[in-house]
């Protein structure tokens, strides 16, 4: 028996075990993340207490196809409320496949994630080969352009004058079966509501389409705040909800928004 939290954040959701050993197999994972065998996630989240004085927890994180993602906004908000719960304490030092990340947390309705500062070199994003990363050239039926950045996962942006969920599917899974980028990308539709307020879909790698994705808005943010569409604040409006995005003057980008614990229980793997 394993003990497990159902977390989510604005409707992205997942499965947090604490468990030393982070290296499941991917049939595990699936199992995990199979919403009518198992438990049912967009990520499973294998955390463990830091022997390090560098932070407090080490965080790997799984898409439900069972590969392994460098970081998430929305889950990173529940590991922060999680450390609340647990030992009463606001602040909290995530390690990461894409660094270290603090946690802070305010109440239960606003939890702070600061994801660092954003990489435009193609070497970090990864694309496969130097191209102007602000405008990729893409030429779909839906998606035109493409602004590409690194929140921590490689991101691309498409801004367009109306969310329609079905063409981003069909249009992301042509440019995820592509070259372009090596290590796969999380594709979203960005539309600009006001300089405060912008709408977003975003497809995950490993995932599909989910209901918020925190750095998916956070890489929306950066792009419209670089081609001064948006303000140096903005609330970002997805399926699940909405989530506060800020630039900094250390060009941090800091998100904020809920955690919601569901259950909490034991499953037998």
């Amino acid at each position: 028996m394993i003990k497990f939290y159902k977390m989510h954040g604005l409707g992205n959701d997942f499965v947090i075990i604490f468990s030393k050993n982070s290296n499941f197999s991917e049939e595990k994972i699936k199992f995990l993340c199979d919403r009518k065998v198992g438990i049912g996630c967009d990520l499973l989240v294998i955390l463990s207490e830091s022997t390090e004085k560098i932070s407090d927890y080490s965080a790997v994180f799984y898409n439900s196809d069972g590969t392994r993602a460098e970081t998430c906004g929305n889950a990173l908000r529940c590991i922060g409320k999680l450390h609340y719960e647990r030992k009463a304490e606001l602040n909290c030092l995530v390690e990461t496949d894409s660094g270290l990340i603090d946690v802070e947390y305010i109440d239960d309705k606003n939890i702070c994630v600061d994801l660092g500062i954003p990489k435009f070199n193609w070497k970090e994003i990864p694309l496969n080969h130097n191209i102007d990363n602000l405008d990729l050239g893409i030429k779909l039926d839906y998606l035109k352009g493409g602004f590409a950045l690194n929140m921590g996962n490689p991101h691309l942006i498409f801004f367009v004058e109306k969310l329609d969920s079905k063409k981003l599917i069909n249009d992301s899974k042509v440019i995820i079966n592509g070259p372009l980028f090596p290590e796969g990308v999380n594709i979203s539709s960005v539309k600009i509501e006001s300089k405060e307020t912008f709408s977003l879909n975003t497809f995950e790698r490993g995932v599909g389409l989910t209901s918020a994705c925190g750095t998916g808005a956070s890489a929306g943010f950066v792009a419209a705040y670089k081609m001064d569409l948006i303000n140096q604040k903005a609330v970002a409006i997805m399926k699940g909800g909405k989530l506060s995005v800020e630039i900094k003057n250390d060009n941090h980008i800091l998100i904020t928004g809920n955690a919601i614990k569901v259950y909490e229980g034991e499953i037998v793997i």
